[in-house]
């Protein structure tokens, strides 16, 4: 009562940010450990914290998720729902039972003894290590616009993150100071996924500008319209956060999924091993192929990383109930794969239906088993075309079309890219890394077969489950490249929903992943020094070769595309707000000023369904903007303007006043840039330049009765 005492007071008076940090920590240790009591009773220590803290920040998810569809997400609502959250957490506590499993434990506590020299030594060089890759990143900090993370980064930041998961994987191999090792693989799983963040203090990406300035408008107005049908859950979560513990939001949509991934995924992995492969030394040397599998959507904060981090986490927390002989209850992952759900679908669905198949598994139902069967492939033959089928029914209550194409199942050329990638740039470390790099989803299936064999006889086939799951992924995978229609987006993203189910089907094999690397480790360990040198060796250069491919890049394999918003395109946004004094008026401009405008101004102006700058990029203002680059012309300019003019007349609510008004934005490095620059000068009404020409903006004044 005195901790709720101290979170009302700080929401409603102090509003400390410091305050509310230590008050959001003591809330997810201390209400993580009572839930954990319930959700988890026959775990012990850092375990059970974990999984008490995902259910509870997952509960919050749900129930702020509902709090916003009823009504609205304010801040008494949140400080309300932490109040209900952690009285219902002591309640929890008080009334847990025994633990489930056959044999409750400790997972990670050991028996004292004397730490050897070396141990102090290893931890000591890879705390040295992290600590230069840290600064060698914040001194790369940019706001200029490039196309790589990588571009002002020196290589010696390889090289340290190389050496310290060198001494850590060697700590992790020795496998007897779990705590230590543990933590220093979130120090390093956290600088893995927190380099944008520090390489770009104005922001990376797109996505996360969007979500963001959604987040700052629902805290201020408790809701947006009209509600979307995705991506609540992260919002409750990130508007929770900053509502009761008085934490900037930008802040929170910048740290939350590397870190959450950081400091819950290692203790996960390391828990899930440890119930495969009943031998603590040898779970805790498998924390290596953490790094191994695919990582790059935790990088940001966007639903979809924290919808992949939700069922990541769910496949690690369900392998008690997958090795069935300790058959713990299945019905308390129901929360966290709702709050997947709640998060973003192509994660979400895939989560609900792997606990479906976990809670209906006939073997667990041996009492009922004809309706176990029947639910249970039932679940399966939904799994293998549900993202397909919703993505149907988007079409059709948005388009009235099903937006599907049959005959193009016959177009088996996307299976090309299934092939092993073999290729030399005459550059022997590069080479090596996108021979790991373009090849690591095949080299992943080909691990998780052997701890596939392996589990045949380890577990008895418990595994079936998670090795379905991919199955239904890799065919819904297909369906979507192929059949499902995606015009509606510009070319180069049609083919992105798809790969984002590559990592969630990944994610499904990890169970086997582990298997396999353990059985190597427990032969490593017993092997001469010379095998595990080289185990170790290898294993950090392909950990270190992840990191570098976990970001975009601009090298002899790829030429990166993706710019960053610069601070020249924020100036550039407010220089145009600034001319227009006021008036309404619309832009042309590419992806990084439109975030750069939703970052700096919020959704201040809309014509209809119609945003003022040119998002999203498959609508039509965007293939206005690029008609504008390949030839600026006033008539173009005048269609941008009609089209948002008319879009305003045929919705009732737009009380925008006619726009007369049209601003055309070129960045330097767009293709053809200086010819574009040219040729624009002699059609706009004014132009000016930011930055010595990083930036042009052209202003077209149009009159009323063109």
């Amino acid at each position: 009562m005195i901790f709720l005492a101290l979170l009302v007071g700080n929401a409603f008076i102090w509003q400390q940010s410091i305050v509310g940090g230590i008050l959001l920590v003591a809330f997810v240790v201390g209400f993580g450990t009572w839930v954990g009591r319930w959700a988890a009773p026959d775990e012990q220590g850092v375990v059970r914290i974990w999984i008490g803290t995902w259910m509870l920040l997952s509960t919050v998810m749900l129930a702020g998720s509902a709090a916003y569809y009823v009504a609205e997400f304010t801040r008494p609502v949140a400080v309300m729902l932490a109040g209900f959250t952690g009285l219902a957490a002591w309640w929890l506590s008080r009334h847990a039972k025994i633990g489930w499993l056959e044999r409750p434990h400790d997972l990670v506590s050991e028996a004292k003894h004397w730490v050897v020299p070396s141990v102090w030594l290893a931890a000591a060089i890879a705390m040295a290590a992290l600590s230069s890759l840290a600064w060698m990143l914040s001194s790369a900090a940019t706001v200029d616009s490039v196309r790589s993370a990588w571009t002002f980064v020196p290589a010696s930041v390889f090289l340290a993150f190389g050496l310290a998961l060198t001494c850590i994987f060697a700590l992790l191999i020795r496998g007897k100071e779990r705590t230590l090792s543990i933590l220093l693989c979130m120090a390093a799983l956290f600088l893995f996924l927190a380099a944008a963040i520090i390489i770009f203090p104005l922001g990376f990406g797109f996505d996360p500008f969007i979500h963001q300035a959604t987040e700052e408008h629902i805290a201020i107005f408790g809701s947006i319209t009209p509600k979307p049908f995705y991506y609540v859950g992260q919002y409750a979560l990130v508007l929770f956060i900053h509502h009761v513990f008085s934490l900037p939001i930008a802040s929170i949509n910048t740290l939350l999924v590397p870190l959450l991934a950081a400091l819950s995924l290692p203790i996960a992995w390391y828990a899930a091993a440890a119930h495969l492969l009943r031998d603590r030394r040898v779970a805790t040397a498998t924390l290596a192929g953490l790094f191994l599998i695919p990582l790059g959507s935790f990088i940001l904060t966007t639903p979809q990383g924290l919808a992949n981090l939700w069922t990541l986490l769910l496949i690690l927390a369900a392998v008690p109930a997958l090795v069935r002989d300790e058959r713990p209850h299945v019905w308390p992952l129901v929360i966290p794969s709702l709050a997947a759900l709640a998060v973003h679908p192509i994660a979400g669905l895939p989560a609900v239906l792997f606990v479906i198949l976990l809670a209906s598994d006939p073997v667990r139902n041996a009492s009922r088993p004809v309706v176990s069967r029947i639910i249970f492939w039932s679940g399966a033959a939904v799994g293998c075309v549900v993202l397909p089928l919703s993505f149907m029914a988007n079409s059709l209550r948005s388009t009235g079309s099903l937006g599907i194409n049959l005959s193009s199942l016959s177009n088996l050329s996307i299976l090309s890219s299934l092939s092993p990638f073999l290729a030399n740039r005459f550059n022997p470390l590069l080479d090596f890394v996108y021979l790991y790099g373009y090849n690591a989803i095949t080299l992943i299936v080909a691990i998780a077969l052997i701890g596939w064999w392996i589990s045949r006889k380890l577990v008895r086939g418990a595994l079936r489950i998670p090795t379905i799951m991919a199955a239904a992924l890799a065919i819904n995978w297909f369906l979507l490249s192929t059949a499902v229609d995606f015009s509606f987006l510009i070319d180069y993203e049609r083919q992105n929903f798809a790969a984002r189910l590559v990592p969630l089907a990944a994610f499904f094999l990890v169970p086997f992943l582990i298997l396999a690397v353990g059985t190597w480790m427990a032969r490593v360990r017993q092997g001469p020094v010379s095998l595990r040198v080289g185990t170790i060796v290898l294993l950090a250069a392909l950990g270190t070769a992840s990191f570098y491919l976990a970001y975009p890049r601009n090298d002899a394999y790829e030429t990166g595309h993706g710019f960053n918003v610069s601070q020249t395109d924020v100036d550039a946004v407010h220089a145009i707000e600034n001319d227009a004094a006021g008036a309404a008026y619309a832009v042309l401009a590419n992806q990084t000023v439109s975030a750069a405008a939703v970052r700096e101004l919020g959704f201040v102006r809309y014509f209809g369904d119609q945003f003022f700058y040119p998002i999203p990029t498959g609508g039509d203002l965007y293939a206005l903007f690029l008609r504008m680059n390949d030839g600026p012309s006033l008539e173009t300019a005048t269609q941008a303007l009609n089209l948002v003019n008319i879009k305003c007349a045929a919705d009732q609510n737009c009380t925008q006043a006619e726009v007369t008004t049209l601003y055309y934005v070129v960045n330097d490095y767009w293709w053809e840039a200086p010819r574009i620059v040219e040729t624009a000068k002699g059609t706009t009404t004014d132009w000016w330049a930011l930055d010595g020409g990083a930036v042009h903006v052209f202003k077209f004044l149009v009159d009323k009765s063109r």
